[in-house]
């Protein structure tokens, strides 16, 4: 896809000044000033400035511009203008761009990109219009009705993923409407499906214009008030009736104040802490496991909150890597951790003192080899910049041409980034290891609660596991974030 002119981030210039920095090229050839590009200030500093000192020569054929070995002194006031005019061009041809699609959206035209799932795009004179797909139309309708249906979007998403029916992004570049067997299938999910029943598109209308883009940058999207917004109606064919589309929009309200209601402590069961949020995974898919919490109403009158950890590939039929169900009770997970906890560092649990010398032990051989890296490193530096005097006073004498001299710059500038990339992680390491002493003997203290602690805490948790991996059978596996030194296999 093409880029514009006034954005020099662009990737092939890029690969261009990458391949002038190592040498391959020695001149740059347009067909015209405005080819390279149409920021005015950027492009005078490339041809004025950069170019020069790589010792690359410039060439501008239709404008007559080159700055060979006769130079180009005289033509350089003719360049600033003619850069300064594509400049002003760049900025009017990205107005007349923006008035363009309003007066496209105004009229009812689809200017977006590939067309909604269960329509095609084509043109009527000038105008871009939406037409069913007659391959994925019903499949929108079937959508739709389903929803009003069971009123769950997972429910809809399990039925196309039976059903082996690929979702928006997979049929947009495939153009199959069905997985074949013989291919992984990645199929719906949730969010999709909520895609198409919240898009107005299906009533025959369209809403355009939601955002905007900058013309120096093209991934800059600014999010337009929905005032601004364009809609018109009528524009094409509509997949559902609005009898049909308002059922599932007021089955959508309800379904988000349900979701509200949830996210608020039921009175006399509040929700408690997440302890496993950032460390439980599911050991089949690899995916973080999510928390269901609910209420449970007994017989006797006791009601209970009781909250279950639960991997969502395995719920649905949305992917084939995790096909089992795969959850846990936190109360189950909870009981086997403090299991674990005191029967792997039994012996340490004994010992706290010679827990804490094996550590301090441990840093100190640490910081003693920062400390010896660094030195090494500051040394080379010093060097470097020592070496850089020395091939200056060369090239002022006419000792080193200033090709050999530029040569030397840009080699000695990538050693230098490097050298201050490697002092800076050594600089960080060893941050690090200053506050690591106390993280390690916050773990001591952690590991000493568990002597006498009967409940679990995210702090304690967090402390001491980097991770938690659940199989179905509710089987767990328990990665320690200081294993070597609590086991004394350091």
């Amino acid at each position: 896809m093409g880029k514009t002119g006034t954005n020099f981030e662009r990737d092939a210039f890029k690969r261009l000044m990458q391949d002038i920095r190592l040498g391959d090229i020695n001149c740059v050839v347009v067909k015209d000033l405005s080819r390279f590009g149409r920021n005015y200030l950027e492009a005078g500093n490339y041809i004025e400035k950069i170019f020069p000192f790589l010792g690359v020569r410039f060439i501008a054929v239709t404008d007559g511009y080159d700055t060979g070995e006769e130079g180009n002194g005289t033509k350089q006031m003719v360049s600033e203008i003619k850069n300064l005019v594509n400049d002003m061009y760049a900025k009017d041809a990205s107005v007349k761009s923006k008035l363009s699609l309003e007066q496209r959206r105004a009229a009812g035209s689809y200017v977006g990109g590939p067309p909604p799932y269960g329509y095609e795009a084509y043109r009527e004179g000038r105008v871009r219009k939406l037409k069913p797909d007659r391959n994925t139309a019903e499949i929108v309708r079937d959508i739709y009705r389903k929803f009003v249906e069971t009123e769950s979007y997972q429910a809809v998403a399990n039925s196309l993923n039976k059903r082996r029916i690929n979702p928006p992004a997979i049929y947009k570049k495939t153009k199959e409407v069905c997985c074949p067997a013989e291919t992984a299938y990645k199929g719906w999910d949730k969010s999709a499906v909520e895609g198409i029943l919240k898009s107005e598109t299906y009533l025959g209308r369209l809403v355009q214009g939601r955002t905007s883009l900058t013309a120096r940058k093209a991934e800059s999207h600014i999010q337009k008030p929905e005032e601004e917004w364009v809609r018109k109606e009528n524009t094409h064919e509509a997949l559902v009736s609005p009898e049909l589309y308002g059922q599932a929009q007021e089955i959508h309200r309800c379904i988000q104040e349900r979701t509200r209601s949830h996210n608020h402590p039921t009175e006399g069961c509040p929700i408690g802490e997440n302890m496993f949020q950032s460390i439980l995974y599911c050991g089949v898919c690899g995916r973080k496991m999510t928390r269901h919490s609910q209420v449970r109403d007994y017989a006797d009158g006791r009601r209970e909150r009781k909250d279950c950890y639960f991997c969502l590939d395995s719920t649905g039929t949305k992917r084939e890597t995790c096909p089992v169900a795969n959850h846990i009770y936190e109360t189950e997970l909870s009981d086997i951790l403090l299991v674990l906890l005191r029967t792997e560092f039994a012996a340490r649990l004994k010992k706290p003192k010679s827990f804490t010398g094996q550590m301090e032990d441990m840093l100190q051989q640490k910081r003693k080899e920062l400390e010896r890296r660094l030195k090494k490193t500051e040394g080379q530096i010093s060097a470097l910049s020592e070496e850089e005097g020395g091939k200056y006073m060369a090239f002022c004498t006419g000792k080193l041409s200033r090709e050999e001299y530029a040569c030397y710059r840009f080699r000695k500038e990538g050693r230098l980034q490097e050298l201050e990339k490697l002092r800076d992680q050594c600089r960080k390491e060893a941050e690090r290891l200053d506050g690591e002493r106390k993280v390690y003997l916050k773990a001591v203290r952690s590991l000493i609660k568990c002597k006498s602690q009967k409940e679990l805490t995210r702090e304690l948790v967090e402390e001491l596991i980097e991770r938690i991996y659940v199989y179905p059978g509710r089987r767990a596996e328990v990665v320690f974030r200081y294993r070597d030194i609590m086991r004394g296999e350091a």
